[in-house]
Parts: C-alpha cells; structure tokens; sequence
C-alpha cells in the first residue's frame, strides 16, 4: 500500500511539472510572435508572393519564392498610416472618377 502511495505521488509531481514547463513554453512562444507579424500575403503563382511583414517598428515588405526571399522595401510604422491614406485617397478619385464617366 505504501509503494502505490508513492506511484501516485511520483505520477501527480510529473505531471505538474509537465503542466508548469508547457505553461513557461507557452509564454514563450507567445512573447516571440509579438516580435515578428504578418500583416498580409500575396499569392502570385506556385511558391511565389509578397509578404508584409511588420518587425518591430518598421514594416518589411518582402518577395517569396521557391528558393529565396528579397527586401523589397522597409517603411517605418507611421508611414504606413500615411501610405495608407494616400491609397485610400487614390482610390476614392478612381470611383469618383467612374461615376462620372458612367453619368455621361
């Protein structure tokens, strides 16, 4: 009786420390994937595309293909905002633009 005792006690200390080691894993893994950060992707054929890719606080943009990866163009953080509006801004001339081109 008092060697099961034991079997039982040796069995819930494993596998605590199981449960503590996965739960410092965790964190871990957790901690790491604040560093880097897909924002989007591209696909443009087999094994080929382009990636943003924020580090830190600098946005990366990045051709994928097969065998190799290219910088393509780092922007820090606020000129993302920025890049941003000014699509935003060409886009809405775009459909204004086609508005009044299908009014006529």
């Amino acid at each position: 009786m008092e060697e099961y005792l034991k079997i039982v006690v040796a069995l819930i200390f494993v596998v605590g420390l199981i449960l503590v080691v996965a739960g410092v894993m965790k964190n871990r893994n957790a901690a790491r994937t604040e560093i880097l950060k897909t924002l989007g992707y591209l696909n443009l054929g087999p094994r080929k595309g382009i990636a943003i890719i924020k580090a830190g606080e600098e946005i990366l943009l990045v051709g994928i293909t097969a065998n190799d990866l290219k910088l393509l163009k780092t922007l820090p953080e606020s000129a993302l905002e920025s890049e941003l509006n000014t699509l935003k801004d060409n886009i809405r001339q775009i459909k204004s633009f086609k508005e009044m081109l299908s009014r006529k």
